[in-house]
């Protein structure tokens, strides 16, 4: 056939005014928070609202504080109601045509009127939806569109996320005949392209309807077209089913993502009147009962993390260049596939997915009953469900990416083949899974941390599963113990961990975040960064069991991202506000597990060594396991200039890192890797007192003109430029130019500052981040500064002051930075004292700073150095083996009051019950093992003369575990305590264990602890 070009194709298609056109709805609206009565009319009066864009997440803007009905579920963050509006003039043209309003996610429970009139409510907050305003449109000469937004029930879900218009809008304008919304399915077997067109007539007097498709390669060619014939009858949707073969197509794989267009054109009587491209890729994908994966004839293992919607500072409106940045930089560690867990991701993410070659698997529900207490499935489920997985499917099934899909997640009921069934009916190319949800109704065996036991491969036998929450590892960046710790200690009989040797027999790293006697909670540790801090197995025993089991399709570990909320279960809440177990936090900022993955699943010639080598507390001398992560052939350690042994990374979980036992002492550590005859090295060197900082750029620049986006990363560093692993210092920021402050993070998970109206964040382990959007034409440049030095002058009393530009586009001003500074308490001005060196200072001094750029006063610092500022030098460590218990002071309780004023409670204080009838202690408890009998430990106390003891109703997602179990007396309640063991039965996933006392007053409960 003749070759046309894509060009030539649409200039056709506008030369003949085909009718088609999709408008970006971001800019312009109104915002108000609170519930606002009749603001859905033309007429209410919103001028006092505050005007942005969409992308929009009120909930990250607000600040963190305990009292959040969020708590440590969604990340203490503001939840409640909001309100958007926004009034467009109708073009003329636009009457007598299909109009409709599109939304790519709005959390949830939202509600849409256009001119007062009441479009619809859809209460899941991860689904697409768009509403026909056809009728509107034609009656009026302008149109207000109102959304309300209702995220005040809280936890509406187990994990942050975020509150209102979080993705794009659109405006879509098509004539009475035209392709249905997502009316295109494309698939591919071989060098054959099906395509499927559902196209609606409008009540348009139908002439000759020809549906014609034709594929577009990479190089904007057509390549193939075909044509058929379609009879709508008036007010009806009909199908059109083409076939079209391609000849030697290149095919669309994780390592070559080739993407192809399918241009879909309705004409009526020879006239064109609707286009509708779509990309797709060619590509099989085959399941084996045997091998798992396999797409165009390779085998190909899952090499996976699950990933929730926040981006940290930006919450869940996450800007799309920062998400393709997210998405790529999983990529370059190695990573081949996302879990969407646990519900759709935006529309976006998938299409920068399939242009990089990340393979998904979809999910669209954590539950299909209630798991948090205000969620989709305890309020919404059964009557939407089926709505729901209709509309993702369909929005879906196009992407490449998507390799397989998931309905759920440590959930269970009846629905399951139901869902199944649904999937298939709208895609019948792709398998279904869950995450360990009915799986005898799945197409493929999906399971959680019930995959990381000791004896699961002899229990699964040889079929093909994926390890859909597997592994699970806390590391906390820049943070390192030695000694190994168990989420739920080890031994454990129903966790069945692996065993992990200990670095060294006794700690030797002391430098906390807190001291222990000051930790409200037992749980509330930073994790190490050895790849030693698990539930039941390492990162590389998960890597190794991936590579060395046939059927073992891969895994997907929890997570690659740091994320708000889940703080409680194992951080143990305030001022915890968020999850560890990414290979990369909160901030964007890679760990030391990121380069672990990147040694084991790619090929570009790397190093990586951990620890740092600044450790001031530290006895010289002191054994130090230096590690090095490495996918060269050979690896030798070099410490200040003398070489120790060659090594070669291994392919045992516990050999694929080199180590040597390295004693203490300040100096430059370098590790030299060799591949194929060619030096890959890394050098780090103790660091003095933090100086100064750097300033540069994650990711793309600014974009030359218009609005955009950049990622500006701040180094601590000592007077050499050595990277300063301690640095907690407080940066400033100011924009010159054509730009503003969007966000700051520093990836902390005890950092409970807010992230937005600030200029100004500490530092976290040495890094901070500021997020720098451009505001229109023109440049841009990002002023920082900082007061530096050690905050408890323990090993240095030197304090620096440093200012640093960065240009983010154009030119970098020419800049005159004087800097004023004080140290008795008093304001500085430009008549204080000008900055010139480093200086010292006592314990005690607060330094204020004044910076002047070019004369003007742009930026007052202030920094307070003393013994109770700042992280701990000494009296850290780890906890014991023994796991710590749940509190009951923090859980939901009725009839009871914290006490305080006992002794030997544990965590904040303990529950103290009167005789109110209807009394309850309850606590949520996730089980991300499989289901069945586990321990419960009641720590408490409680005395009642005439009786033996107290009796208590022990209950289990509402079923009655023990009617009436006896707490025996004990002798001194509040300060004498007692523990008593009982079996429960758990589910798998979301468990509430409630306590009833039933005689009495006076019982006391300090903790449970459930094994």
């Amino acid at each position: 056939m003749k070759r046309t070009t894509i060009l030539a194709l649409l200039g056709l298609a506008l030369g003949a005014q085909a009718g088609r056109e999709r408008m970006d709805f971001d800019l312009g609206w109104k915002f108000a928070l609170g519930d606002r009565a009749g603001a859905e009319a033309v007429g209410y009066d919103d001028a006092s609202w505050r005007m942005l864009n969409l992308p929009h997440d009120w909930s990250i803007e607000g600040e963190y504080d305990e009292s959040n009905p969020m708590g440590d579920t969604c990340g203490y963050l503001p939840a409640g109601i909001g309100w958007y509006r926004k009034t467009i003039a109708v073009d003329p043209a636009w009457k007598g045509r299909h109009v409709e309003i599109a939304f790519d996610g709005v959390f949830m429970n939202s509600t849409v009127w256009a001119n007062g009139k009441k479009l619809g409510d859809r209460p899941y907050g991860w689904i697409s939806f768009a509403y026909d305003v056809s009728e509107v449109i034609g009656e009026s000469d302008s149109i207000t569109f109102a959304v309300r937004v209702d995220n005040d029930k809280q936890p509406s879900a187990r994990w942050y996320t975020g509150s209102g218009i979080y993705a794009h809008t659109w405006l879509d304008v098509k004539e009475k005949v035209h392709v249905q919304r997502d009316g295109i399915f494309i698939r591919t077997q071989g060098d054959t392209v099906e395509v499927d067109t559902e196209v609606v007539n409008g009540c348009e007097k139908m002439g000759k309807m020809e549906i014609r498709t034709s594929i577009i390669d990479p190089s904007n060619t057509v390549i193939a077209n075909v044509q058929a014939e379609l009879d709508v009858p008036c007010g009806e949707t009909g199908v059109s089913k083409q076939k079209i073969a391609l000849s030697n197509p290149a095919r669309w794989s994780v390592e070559h993502p080739v993407l192809y267009t399918a241009m879909s054109e309705v004409f009526i009587n020879g006239v064109l009147v609707d286009c509708v491209t779509t990309r797709f890729g060619v590509r099989d994908v085959e399941w084996n009962p045997k091998t798992g994966l396999w797409i165009n004839g390779k085998n190909v293992k899952l090499q996976g993390v699950c990933n929730h919607q926040d981006a940290g500072a930006l919450g869940a409106a996450v800007p799309d260049k920062i998400l393709r940045f997210r998405i790529g930089q999983l990529k370059a560690m190695g990573c081949n596939a996302i879990r969407t867990a646990h519900n759709p991701q935006t529309p976006v993410f998938y299409e920068i997915c399939d242009e990089l070659g990340m393979l998904v698997m979809d999910e669209i529900f954590d539950g299909w009953k209630r798991k948090a207490f205000e969620d989709y499935g305890a309020h919404a489920f059964d009557e939407w469900w089926e709505r729901d997985v209709t509309d993702w499917i369909r929005r879906d099934r196009n992407h490449p990416s998507i390799v397989i899909y998931s309905v759920g997640n440590e959930t269970h009921g009846d629905v399951a083949p139901e869902l199944v069934a649904k999937c298939h009916e709208h895609d019948p190319t792709r398998p279904v899974t869950s995450g360990h949800s009915n799986s005898e109704d799945m197409d493929i065996v999906g399971v959680n941390g019930h995959s990381e036991k000791m004896g699961w491969f002899d229990e699964i036998g040889d079929r093909t599963w994926i390890g859909t929450e597997n592994t699970h590892t806390w590391q906390v960046r820049g943070f390192y113990r030695t000694k190994t710790w168990f989420r739920d200690g080890f031994p454990n009989a129903k966790q069945k961990p692996y065993p992990c040797p200990d670095l060294t027999d006794e700690e030797i790293f002391t430098y906390d975040w807190i001291i222990d006697a000051d930790r409200s909670n037992r749980k509330q540790i930073f994790n190490s960064s050895y790849d030693n801090a698990m539930v039941r197995l390492t990162a590389r025993q998960n890597i190794e069991q991936i590579r060395d089991n046939p059927n073992y399709a891969g895994s997907f570990r929890w997570t690659g991202y740091d994320y708000i909320g889940e703080a409680g279960y194992v951080h143990g809440g305030w001022p915890f506000k968020s999850f560890m177990g990414g290979a990369i936090d909160m901030a964007n900022f890679e760990k030391d597990l990121y380069y672990l993955y990147q040694s084991q699943w790619t090929d570009k010639p790397m190093v990586h060594m951990l620890p740092h080598w600044t450790h001031p507390s530290m006895k010289q001398g002191t054994l130090v396991p230096v590690q090095v992560y490495s996918n060269c052939d050979q690896v030798q350690l070099f410490v200040n200039g003398k070489g120790l042994d060659k090594q070669a990374p291994g392919t045992a979980w516990d050999k694929m890192q080199c180590q040597w036992m390295v004693p203490w002492q300040p100096g430059e550590l370098k590790a030299v890797g060799t591949k194929d005859g060619k030096r890959f090295e890394e050098t780090i060197r103790t660091a003095g007192a933090p100086a100064k900082i750097a300033l540069s750029v994650d990711g793309e620049p600014l974009a030359t003109q218009g609005k955009d986006i950049v990622q500006v990363r701040v180094t601590t560093q000592d007077k050499d430029g050595e990277f300063y692993p301690y640095g907690e210092n407080r940066t400033w920021f100011h924009v010159v130019g054509a730009g503003r402050i969007k966000a700051l993070d520093n990836g902390s998970p005890v950092d409970v500052e807010p992230h937005f109206g600030t200029d100004n964040r500490i530092a976290f382990y040495g890094l901070t981040r500021a997020y720098i959007e451009s505001t229109g034409e023109g440049d841009v440049a990002l002023l920082a500064s900082c007061i530096l030095g050690e905050k408890k002058l323990v090993y240095s009393d030197r304090v620096s002051i440093d200012a640093r530009l960065l240009a983010l586009r154009g030119a970098l001003p020419k800049p005159k930075v004087e800097i004023f500074y004080t140290t008795d308490q008093s304001e500085p001005t430009d008549q204080s004292t000008p900055y010139t060196g480093a200086f010292k200072v006592e314990p005690g001094t607060t330094v204020k700073a004044l910076v002047v750029l070019n004369g003007q006063l742009v930026q007052r610092l202030e920094e307070r150095f003393a013994a109770d500022e700042g992280f701990i030098w000494e009296g850290g460590g780890q906890p014991s083996g023994t796991p710590p218990g749940e509190q009951a002071e923090t859980a939901a309780f009725k009839g009871a009051e914290v006490m305080g004023n006992g002794e030997y409670f544990r965590g904040k204080g303990f529950l103290r019950f009167g005789k109110d009838k209807g009394a309850y202690v309850e606590w949520y408890q996730e089980n991300d093992g499989g289901a069945g009998e586990a321990d419960l430990s009641i720590r408490y106390g409680g005395k009642i003369k005439t009786e033996k003891g107290h009796l208590v109703k022990v209950t289990v997602n509402g079923a009655v575990a023990h009617e009436e179990l006896l707490l025996p007396n004990t002798r001194n309640p509040g300060r004498e305590w007692a523990k008593i063991t009982v079996p429960i039965q758990m589910g798998r996933g979301a468990n509430t264990i409630r306590i009833e006392p039933l005689s009495g007053g006076g019982l006391c409960i300090d903790e449970i602890l459930v094994r």
